[in-house]
């Protein structure tokens, strides 16, 4: 096992370098350029000179990138923000708790509705309920993130009743006068609305996946033996039945975690989360190219992560597997 994970860190080494190196020219390819917020048509040319020195876009492409990768892989320097004027891993360093607690927030939701849906809709195969949560499971696995966002927002933040706020993490006016309780509550209320609406949609898909599996399992021979040795249909369905089919869905909660975390960008965009999703939409916009690089390097490395971890899992549940 140990070698096997030393063996997929090592490949993924030229994944990250080859992620880099294409955001880098892709990135240089879209219309428009950094230096275009700072220069104007009737500024001096040694003004402007000094601008793009200063942000260090005077040197070719070239020597850019050859520098750029010295920086982020020998001194882990990601640069400076062209647009906050601040050391990007420290801005990265600040959003990232922000981005990690509503995602990890945001997995549990849809790991424990997708499982608890697809087992009761298994057990009740061809009844109302079952018919229920396949409809609802394709509504809300089909709605758009950012549309779900708006709903959410309309229905429980203002538009039909107040329950939840709809930006921000805390309500920055009264928290810091708040008891230790209060401000638990106050962060929890800010949190529900964004990681409801990044987990449903994956809920919703685990859902039917859990489903499938299950329906397949409860058809083998041990689930009728254990049946016919009197067990209860509850005993016969998590006992047996569930444990062997939620095999597969390992595997699918190890992906989960990095299409969460760059799902983040929509969510944290609609509701004003101050995580790295946010930080990279105002980066695209802004054009500050040390942020958007760093947050897709990022970003990338969470999804090889999350693979290798889908792997691992899949090994611990299911003894079988032999990892060469």
């Amino acid at each position: 096992m140990l070698s096997f994970i030393l063996r997929r860190l090592l490949i993924a080494i030229p994944i990250l370098f080859g992620l880099l190196t294409v955001n880098f020219f892709l990135i240089r390819l879209a219309p428009g350029d950094p230096a275009d917020l700072y220069i104007d048509k009737d500024m001096d040319a040694e003004v402007k000179a000094n601008i793009m020195k200063s942000m260090g876009l005077d040197q070719p492409v070239h020597i850019q990138y050859t520098r750029y990768l010295k920086n982020v892989f020998i001194d882990f320097d990601f640069g400076l923000s062209y647009t906050k004027k601040a050391p990007v891993k420290d801005l990265i360093l600040e959003a990232v708790p922000n981005t990690i607690q509503l995602s990890l927030l945001a997995l549990g939701i849809q790991i424990f509705l997708g499982i608890m849906i697809g087992i009761f809709s298994a057990a009740k195969q061809s009844t109302w309920i079952d018919g229920t949560a396949r409809v609802g499971s394709l509504f809300f696995y089909s709605m758009p993130s950012f549309y779900l966002a708006l709903v959410f927002i309309f229905i429980f933040a203002g538009g039909v009743f107040y329950i939840f706020p709809s930006s921000g993490m805390v309500n920055p006016v009264t928290y810091e006068s708040m008891s230790f309780g209060e401000k638990i509550w106050d962060r929890i209320v800010h949190i529900f609305l964004p990681a409801i609406t990044l987990g449903i949609g994956g809920a919703a898909g685990m859902s039917r996946y859990m489903r499938g599996e299950l329906l397949e399992v409860i058809r083998q021979d041990y689930i009728r033996t254990a049946r016919a040795k009197g067990l209860t249909e509850t005993a016969v369905l998590f006992k047996h039945a569930v444990k062997n089919a939620i095999i597969p869905i390992i595997t699918l909660i190890g992906l989960s975690l990095p299409v969460l975390f760059s799902g983040s960008v929509i969510i944290e965009s609609v509701f004003a989360w101050p995580g790295m999703g946010r930080l990279a939409v105002e980066a695209a916009f802004q054009r500050d190219y040390p942020m958007f690089l760093a947050i897709n390097l990022i970003f990338g490395t969470v999804v090889i992560m999350g693979s290798l971890i889908a792997d691992i899992l899949y090994a611990v549940a299911d003894p079988k597997v032999r990892l060469s």
